[in-house]
């Protein structure tokens, strides 16, 4: 989305005031306010004479806020690491870090802080903004573009520079996608191949994040002998979408035919997982795995994907990681809790909505038993924000923020 030029790290995030520390909000309140009028050495003063301000995390982001305001950088940050060390969900603070990364010019370790950050708040807009941005300058055009669209689906400012540019690119990127699946259906008609994967491609160069099309164009270099683009295009939708069995067979038959044993091998394993039991399919899977077993006595090439595996992962690649290590796992046949774990972690990364609603949705009782209604109300809210289909926990959270406005209602009303 090379339309696109954002300075989306200049400013430094938020920090929270937790009303629920009486005896400290007040003075917590105060420290924002020396901050926010830049009365910073005051402001760092008040906080690091009141251990119940420094002791919590939000005073940790503020007193580093105010060193980074002052312009000591270093200390500003030991600040938000110590924040994170308080609370591992102060996500002002991997923001904040993020932000010096960037401003340092390191992405990667950019983009791993924003990153986190969105696990803990997925609907944060400058978060996704400045993802997008930092995986487009890395060359991650799908994952740019997934941000871009997240973004949109999270601001609130619909009148803001950025969403309004934001909103006009993906627009007239959209409308030129629709150009061309107009003359892609014209040229269908004439059976003209060619043609239509030259469309193709200019589709996912114009609008990155349309997986139907990789497919297509994988489809099409398969029926050409074209095996390695084939191959690159498959595993385009492997990793980046939800995928149909079909497409993992496709991808281990064509590293197969490509001579990539270790990798045939992995993706007939996990394809094993998802076929129906005696259906021909999985008899000729386990076939092609018995005939490529003898990769498991290969030390160097199993080897060869955890070091794949650590290289996507300090490039940012998570899904190619996640794969990576699964493969190794496979190849070494074994259930190492340590890697399990990368795994784990990496796909709420990857997709950091699920987890983050079923976090949520086991909050609702407890917030209900302890007449919490407000609290519960925000949960539920941010859980229809999240989900993006009608389940079970957004019904969940609909009919309970429902009963917890009409108790509060009625406690207004009629002081019940």
């Amino acid at each position: 989305m090379d339309n696109v030029d954002f300075d989306n790290t200049s400013g430094l995030s938020g920090v929270r005031i937790d009303n629920s520390l009486d005896v400290a909000s007040d003075r917590t309140i105060r420290a924002y306010e020396l901050y926010e009028s830049k009365r910073y050495n005051e402001a760092i003063s008040l906080i690091e004479n009141d251990s119940q301000i420094s002791s919590t995390s939000y005073g940790q982001v503020l007193l580093g806020n105010c060193c980074k305001a002052l312009n000591n950088k270093d200390k500003a940050m030991s600040h938000w690491k110590r924040a994170i060390d308080i609370s591992p969900l102060e996500h002002f603070a991997y923001i904040n870090i993020a932000n010096e990364y960037y401003a340092d010019g390191n992405i990667s370790e950019a983009i791993l802080n924003w990153t986190i950050a969105s696990t803990i708040v997925p609907e944060n807009p400058r978060v996704n903004l400045n993802l997008a941005c930092a995986y487009n300058q890395k060359g991650f055009r799908i994952k740019s573009t997934k941000y871009f669209e997240k973004y949109l689906r999270y601001e609130t400012k619909a009148t803001s520079r950025e969403y309004l540019q934001v909103k006009h690119v993906l627009s007239n990127l959209t409308a030129k996608v629709d150009f061309f699946t107009k003359k892609v259906n014209e040229y269908k008609v004439k059976k003209d191949i060619k043609t239509i994967a030259a469309l193709y491609l200019k589709m996912i160069a114009t609008y990155a994040n349309l997986p139907n099309i990789y497919a297509n164009i994988a489809e099409i270099c398969y029926f050409d002998k074209n095996y390695e683009k084939a191959l690159e295009f498959f595993l385009s939708v492997y990793l980046n979408y939800p995928h149909t069995p079909k497409i993992l067979l496709d991808v281990a038959n064509l590293c197969y035919i490509l001579n990539k044993p270790s990798y045939a091998y992995c993706y007939y394993s996990k394809a094993l997982k998802c076929l129906l039991e005696a259906t021909s399919y999985y008899v000729k899977s386990q076939e092609k795995i018995r005939m490529l077993s003898y990769v498991l006595k290969d030390t160097e090439l199993i080897d060869s994907h955890l070091q794949a595996a650590r290289e996507a992962e300090a490039n940012n690649d998570y899904e190619k990681a996640v794969d990576e290590y699964e493969n190794y796992l496979i190849l070494t046949e074994s259930d190492n809790p340590d890697i399990k774990q990368i795994i784990d972690k990496y796909k709420i990364f990857i997709n950091p909505e699920p987890f983050v609603v079923n976090v949520l949705y086991s909050q609702i009782p407890e917030l209900m038993n302890r007449k919490r209604l407000k609290a519960c109300v925000e949960v539920c809210d941010r859980i229809m924000k999240l989900s993006s289909a009608n389940t079970k926990e957004v019904v969940y959270a609909m009919k309970c923020k429902a009963d917890c406005k009409r108790i509060l209602i009625a406690r207004e009303q009629f002081g019940v």
